[in-house]
């Protein structure tokens, strides 16, 4: 379908759709109502006849039982067709939330994807509780966690971005497509996790010696054919029993000698559990009609160097058969065959010959499935636009109008116009408490994070070149690592230099130098900033302290901005809105009336 015009077209397709759902799972259950009638009869039928004691009654009941026999796939079907409308109702139930605004996160924080030394996943809400990766989270599994977690926080060549753009473009309007994703797997609680491959696939697979399978068939062969001479009286029973004690006894030596290799494969379930969904997924990304390049390539990564669809499901065979297992009818089979053995050493032997390939294949489905999500958020945010990419060759820029924090509702967003260029090389922002300074300076990195990530940005317009980003936000104390909050940013601009040595650098910085004096704050600020602006980086500091406005010259190329209340009798009455020049306000005396203190 096409992207809807506005949230107001989003909700309303939403609602239809949740409206088919139910209309379509009432037919169902009429359907089945029906099918459980018929399948009573037909039971009551059989009863009827079958208790009765002549022989035509006899034979009349085959008919009933027939019928019941060849209705019950059909009943079993509606079953699963109402298990499937279900989970869309639920599925769509939450796009609904999303695009109201009733609950916009998706549940995932990401938070097993931090780094500590990261430059700004955590300082601009990247990850974490409410947070840019819990709003683009519309993932079906682990992997595509990952995937995401990589678009939003590993650097960007900017061939990529615009690749990115145009499959998400491409995926936007593929709604059947996300519905069909949601449903993979036996339930919606099923997951994928990707650390559990990760750490199956570290695991070191045995090597199994050729002779060991051979023999193995060799015993199964005998035995089977020792049995078949038993039932047709070709020999003896006391013949068949003595050779297959001897058949048994060389299963049994066989089996300790490689029990220690195959018993941690055959408990390895956390792989076997999961392996279905990702083998599924895998088809359904090889089964789509794709134009962008980018996705194609991902397709052909499913094809290299085999094909993924018929490597996995040979050894999802193997799973099950391991799964099956654990019943107990399957014992006796186990145990005449050495079912459980031989699909030890299959797995062995595919995970060897396959985990490069398996690497490969879900690191393609990663990719598709955090594009699919940021295609779905930009399907739910018609208003917002792609950014512009600029050449790599220009003086670092990022220029925007009307740009908003993406993680505040849209209706309650305020926009500001920001212009980071040649002649503007940073915005230093002053301004109180609760004037905006830090919601602004988040509002900057986030959109960046997202225009770098191919996904629409909040703003009407943006245009910027490839840039680094580095900021300095919510730094605090840490006592597991001895570490004061004052270390922990002199170790941030650090890296934040060290960053803009090596390439185009956006840098956001709240409160510079807060733990220190005025005196000193201003002589540090200032060899930050002459370090930061050496290296040709763009960006925007806030601070309370007006010492450090006189840094934003025209000679440094910075300007300075301020965010204040418009209303001098009421100097708290913040408005959000950035302003020319120095902050001219003191909120002093309305703060100690908050707190019930007279001046």
């Amino acid at each position: 379908m096409d992207v809807p015009s506005d949230n107001a077209a989003l909700q309303a397709h939403y609602r239809q759709r949740l409206s088919s759902l139910k209309l379509e799972q009432r037919a169902v259950i009429q359907r089945r109502i029906r099918h459980r009638i018929f399948l009573a009869l037909c039971f009551a039928l059989v009863l009827f006849f079958g208790l009765r004691s002549s022989g035509r009654a006899t034979w009349l009941a085959a008919v009933p039982l027939l019928a019941f026999v060849a209705s019950l796939p059909a009943y079993l079907g509606l079953q699963t067709e109402l298990i499937r409308i279900q989970s869309l109702l639920v599925f769509h139930d939450t796009n609904l939330a999303r695009a109201d605004g009733t609950r916009t996160q998706s549940g995932h924080t990401g938070d097993e994807f931090h780094s500590p030394e990261h430059l700004y996943d955590r300082d601009l809400n990247v990850l974490g509780p409410d947070s840019l990766f819990g709003l683009l989270a519309t993932v079906r599994t682990g992997i595509g966690q990952r995937g995401l977690a990589r678009i939003l926080l590993d650097p960007t060549e900017p061939q990529q971005i615009l690749e990115r753009q145009r499959c998400i473009q491409e995926l936007a309007p593929l709604t059947t497509l996300r519905e069909q994703i949601a449903l993979l797997g036996s339930s919606r609680f099923q997951d994928v996790s990707a650390t559990a491959f990760d750490s199956w696939l570290d695991e070191p697979s045995p090597q199994f010696h050729p002779a060991i399978s051979w023999a193995l068939v060799a015993i199964s062969i005998t035995v089977i054919s020792l049995l078949l001479a038993g039932l047709t009286h070709f020999a003896t029973w006391s013949t068949v029993f003595t050779i297959l004690a001897g058949a048994f006894t060389l299963q049994g030596i066989v089996f300790l000698t490689v029990r220690a290799r195959t018993l941690p494969i055959l408990s390895a379930s956390r792989v076997a559990n999961q392996m279905q969904l990702f083998t599924d997924g895998v088809a359904l990304l090889e089964q789509q009609h794709l134009t962008s390049p980018r996705l194609q390539q991902l397709q052909q990564a499913l094809r290299e160097p085999t094909p993924a669809i018929s490597a996995l499901r040979r050894i999802q065979n193997q799973f099950n058969v391991v799964e099956q297992l654990t019943r107990e009818y399957s014992a006796i089979l186990s145990l005449l065959f050495s079912i459980g053995t031989h699909a030890a050493i299959a797995i062995a032997n595919w995970k060897r010959h396959h985990a490069a390939s398996l690497k490969q294949w879900m690191t393609a489905w990663a990719e598709f499935e955090a594009l699919c999500a940021i295609a779905n958020y930009a399907f739910e945010h018609p208003e917002d636009v792609y950014s512009t990419l600029l050449p790599q060759q220009q003086p670092g820029q990022l220029r925007a109008t009307a740009l908003g924090h993406p993680l505040i509702p849209a209706q309650s967003c305020i926009r500001n116009d920001v212009a980071l260029d040649a002649d503007t090389r940073f915005y230093l922002i002053s301004g109180s408490n609760m004037a905006g300074k830090s919601t602004l300076l988040r509002a900057i990195g986030l959109n960046a994070v997202l225009a770098f990530a191919g996904a629409p940005v909040r703003a009407t317009s943006l245009s910027l070149t490839p840039l680094n980003i580095g900021a300095s936000l919510a730094l605090t104390d840490s006592l597991a690592e001895s570490k004061s909050k004052f270390l922990a940013e002199v170790q941030r601009l650090h890296a934040i230099l060290t960053l803009s040595k090596h390439c185009p650098t956006l840098f956001l910085i709240d409160e510079l130098f807060s733990g220190t004096n005025s005196h000193d704050r201003v002589i540090a600020a200032q060899a930050v900033l002459r370090d930061l602006l050496h290296n040709h980086a763009i960006g925007a500091l806030s601070t309370h302290d007006l010492a450090l406005t006189p840094l934003a010259s025209p000679q440094n190329h910075g300007v300075n901005v301020h965010m204040a209340s418009p209303d001098p009798e009421d100097p708290l009455a913040f408005d959000f809105l950035l302003k020319p020049g120095v902050n001219p306000s003191s909120n002093a005396l309305a703060i100690i009336r908050m707190m019930n203190i007279e001046a």
